[in-house]
């Protein structure tokens, strides 16, 4: 019978030896083909870009009295995105929102009210130089929620009407997103509800900002007006 002369097996300390000589000679090929992303060194770039609010004004007999644009707002949170992933938040001044320490590569940005009331850009591409947005994070006051008056810098009437029997979280939130009052949190009925606010955070202080949102949530149901004080 005859007899091939199959080479001798090599051990394993020598395999695992050869596959990391291997993966060493690849690293040089394979970074080169890698997109620049954040988690390499920090760029040099920045991208700006621009806020707009939106509210409805009502008078005190509860008659719509127009729309006011908000274009210089400070204090709004906005937040990079790259892929799904937040990167970085800021806050606007001025209406304006910044982003330094940029590398090239697809970033977006988004401004949130609460829940799923949020603007969005699409993707903005940085290339070699500071990008400035042409898309504007527009946030609008949307859904059957009215304060009565707006603005107001006294105590506010605010009306709603429920369609069928739901629970509902009414609070009042700074232009950060943040909650400074719980007005209420309970299982209502269907009708037409009124609930008011004394211009006092949680800890029954008067609050010190002029712009606020009100906001509704009661699971798909979401609402949002701005308020002016």
């Amino acid at each position: 019978m005859l007899e091939f002369p199959w080479p001798p097996v090599p051990s394993v300390r020598r395999l695992a030896r050869c596959a990391a000589m291997a993966a060493v000679a690849l690293l040089p090929a394979c970074a080169g083909d890698q997109p620049t992303s954040p988690t390499s060194p920090p760029g040099v770039y920045a991208l700006t870009g621009h806020v707009r609010l939106t509210g409805y004004l009502v008078n005190a007999n509860a008659q719509f009295a127009g729309t006011r644009v908000v274009d210089d707002a400070s204090g709004v949170k906005v937040e990079l995105l790259y892929g799904s992933n937040v990167i970085a938040t800021t806050a606007t001044t001025n209406g304006v929102y910044r982003f330094g320490g940029l590398a090239p590569g697809g970033y977006r940005t988004r401004a949130r009210v609460a829940g799923a009331i949020v603007a969005q850009t699409n993707t903005l591409t940085i290339v070699g130089g500071d990008l400035v947005a042409g898309e504007t994070l527009q946030l609008t006051s949307i859904g059957d929620l009215y304060p009565i008056p707006n603005p107001s810098a006294d105590t506010v009437r605010i009306t709603y009407r429920l369609l069928d029997t739901a629970f509902v979280e009414l609070r009042i939130r700074n232009l950060q997103g943040v909650s400074v009052r719980l007005l209420r949190s309970s299982l209502q009925l269907p009708m037409v509800q009124m609930q008011t606010w004394d211009g006092l955070d949680d800890a029954f202080h008067p609050v010190q900002g002029t712009l606020y949102w009100i906001t509704l949530e009661s699971g798909p149901d979401q609402r949002a007006q701005l308020l002016f004080r």
